[in-house]
């Protein structure tokens, strides 16, 4: 039975009340209902089904009815960000909104004394005015950022007017009002050339971009201020999470044009995803200091259960991952093609002689070696001259052109070079095993891929690549279910520079690495490049066949993740701070709560947290024996993931804040 095109459906009705934003206005209800009453009842049920759809269906559905006209020529609108509903379709919309709303009017209307029955009717009356004409706010700047704020703190003080517990908690309401203009604000930036051309006043049309931009800004750090101050000491940790909205607006701040206000979208996309990670930390802030559920005595065993819980979990994904990982056996080829090695390298003189050594020893009949140094200031070009071998040709590269990271250029150079029907981009500081070649050749023909890609054991000798180096594998093996992501989503790739191969045929009908012209990461994205474009890749554990020798330099091991962190993350903020922040609590808090618990002779729960922290060095263990890693890298390895995760936190920073975008960079590593 085809759907009727003139009725309302109840796919479009959820659609309309924005599901991503459900947590936004029921969270707040819930948590000032519990520290208030500090009990659970039918009430705060009904209250928090109430804040979830009905009251998110009347705030959005009114504002998809009257902003009707402009949103049909905004590009962001008909998706998670917004509905456009058929004009013949909002008299449907409306009867919605009022079945979904009434039942929960009438019942807060019916248990409430005055001020229940007072704080429903106003936020009924903050929904419709904020969009419906004749009052229509939303057109009336900075009256339009307070009433937006209001459909947020007013769920909030609802939860507190219930045991009238208003007054003390005027500075978290102060905060929360600060909050809510400051988001408001933001998101009118990216609409500010729609609403001019629809002839729509609001904050952003008004103030321009910049000023936009530095009032939100003064608005969250108010809001972190006044948490800091009036909730300390466990402010200091929830204006730390608040201050993310600070760098996620100060991010946007190279973007002072009105002409550029739709990059600014991205920043609303980050918002929103922000929202789900602070709102959850607070959450749990607010949990853990006035306690509703009489739980505090047991948050050790509720941890410590979490965290056998989740490290169970992670052994399971590093099982499921090495499994997936793990190649195929390949016969020696009947045919050989030729292989071109193509390689680059950058002050790598500690590493570049036993890598030459290494490909030139292969027992593979017919390959050449493209090489070329990126300007290194030390020996590494005099190393790779004294080589006296015909297949090995030392070229240099024209001058970068504008739009090219400088790796992704050097590639494609050595890329034009190449003769060979398979072409392996080999990392300066990786050494191949005698057979490598050949095992890899095998895996391209018999499994007909056109890309493969080896993820080599590490050779760590100092402590430095002990530490911080090794925990990169872990972050691949351990903690994503990355095979799985591999196969279940078709952009989803997993990729190891040290050492690639493909199909020459293949890629240059592409466009070589023109695909991945602008990217600091050229190998691993043009893995992805290849698969999205319907063509099979494969990644395997080659731990036996290679291994990665990495800088020794702590300075040069920080400078290359620096560079590869961030955009490994698809310059993702809300995913980067996720990994932050959840790093932080499942791999570096425990072990510094069980020394405290163990000098305070606090027992109680305490062997759960042994037990948990032992499994995840189990579970680390298992990564260093594949990996081949040094027995160091497992016993140190809370203090690497906490420093891997510092210089994370910095990649970000240094790509969205101290250094220009990263399109027109031309760095070398």
């Amino acid at each position: 039975m085809k759907n009727n095109p003139k009725k309302l459906s109840l796919k479009e009705i959820i659609a309309t009340s924005r599901p991503v934003s459900w947590v936004n206005t029921a969270a707040p209800f819930l948590v000032g209902y519990l520290i208030a009453l500090k009990s659970f009842d039918i009430t705060a049920v009904i209250g928090t089904i109430y804040f979830l759809f009905p009251y998110n269906l009347l705030m959005y559905g009114v504002n998809d009815i009257y902003d009707y006209e402009s949103d049909i020529k905004n590009p962001r609108k008909n998706s998670i960000e917004g509905a456009i509903l058929a004009k013949n379709k909002h008299g449907q919309l409306w009867l919605a909104i009022a079945l979904a709303n009434l039942p929960f009017i009438i019942y807060f209307m019916t248990i409430g004394d005055t001020l229940v029955r007072i704080g429903i009717i106003l936020l009924v009356f903050f929904c419709l005015s904020y969009s419906a004409k004749p009052l229509r706010f939303k057109e009336v700047p900075f009256l339009d950022a307070l009433n937006s704020s209001l459909h947020f703190v007013g769920p909030f003080v609802f939860g507190l007017v219930f045991v009238n517990e208003i007054s003390n908690y005027w500075p978290a309401i102060i905060a929360f009002l600060c909050w809510g203009m400051a988001s408001q604000a933001f998101g009118s930036i990216q609409d500010i050339k729609p609403d001019r051309a629809a002839n729509i006043k609001s904050i952003g049309t008004v103030l321009g971009a910049k000023r936009t931009n530095t009032f939100s800004l003064v608005m969250y750090s108010i809001t972190c201020v006044i948490t800091l101050i009036f909730y300390f000491p466990v402010g200091i940790l929830a204006s730390i999470l608040l201050g993310v909205y600070v760098l996620n607006v100060a991010v946007f701040r190279k973007y002072k044009s009105d002409a550029r206000s739709n990059q600014y979208h991205r920043g609303w996309q980050n918002f929103m995803w922000l929202n789900m990670i602070v709102g959850f930390g607070i959450c749990q802030i607010l949990l853990f200091v006035y306690d509703p559920f009489g739980v505090s005595s047991s948050y050790i065993l509720l941890f410590g259960f979490f965290l056998l819980i989740f490290f169970l979990a992670q052994l399971g994904i590093t099982i499921y991952n090495i499994r997936a990982f793990v190649r195929p056996t390949t016969q020696r080829l009947q045919e050989w093609p030729k292989i071109s090695i193509i390689m680059h390298a950058y002050n790598q003189q500690d590493n570049i002689s036993s890598t030459l050594l290494a490909v030139l020893g292969q027992q593979y009949p017919h390959f050449e070696i493209i090489f070329t140094d990126l300007g290194s200031n030390d020996n590494t070009r005099k190393i790779a001259e004294s080589f006296q071998d015909p297949r090995l040709k030392i070229i240099d590269t024209k001058p970068i052109e504008p739009g090219w990271t400088l790796n992704a250029w050097v590639s494609q150079q050595l890329l034009n070079k190449a003769t060979g029907d398979i072409v392996v981009l080999l990392g300066a500081d990786t050494i191949l095993l005698a057979n490598s070649l050949s095992i890899v050749a095998g895996l391209i023909k018999h499994k007909k891929l056109s890309l493969v890609s080896i993820l080599p054991a590490d050779q760590n000798q100092s402590i430095a690549q002990q530490i911080i180096l090794s925990q990169n594998l872990y972050f691949m093996l351990g903690l994503f279910p990355s095979a799985y992501l591999a196969k279940k989503r078709p952009n989803s790739v997993n990729a190891s520079g040290s050492m690639m191969a493909f199909t020459r045929s293949s890629i240059v009908s592409l466009g070589g690495f023109e695909l991945v012209r602008k990217s600091p990461l050229e190998d691993f994205d043009l893995a992805a490049a290849v698969k999205s474009k319907g063509l099979d890749t494969g990644f395997y554990l080659g731990t036996d066949i290679a291994t990665s020798q990495n800088h020794a330099n702590l300075r040069l091991i920080i400078a290359q993740n620096i560079r590869r962190f961030y955009p490994a993350l698809h310059f993702s903020m809300p995913l980067t701070l996720s990994l932050f922040l959840g790093g932080i609590f499942v791999l570096v808090v425990p072990g510094i709560l069980l020394i405290y618990l163990i000098f305070t002779s606090m027992y109680l729960g305490i062997w759960l947290l042994v037990i948990a922290i032992g499994l995840s060095y189990v579970n680390r263990l298992i990564i260093t024996i594949i990996s081949k890693q040094s027995i160091v890298s497992t016993l140190l390895y809370p203090l690497g993931v906490f420093i891997s995760l510092c210089i994370l936190i910095y990649s970000m920073l240094n790509y969205e804040l101290f250094k220009p975008r990263w399109q027109s960079r031309t760095e070398v590593f």
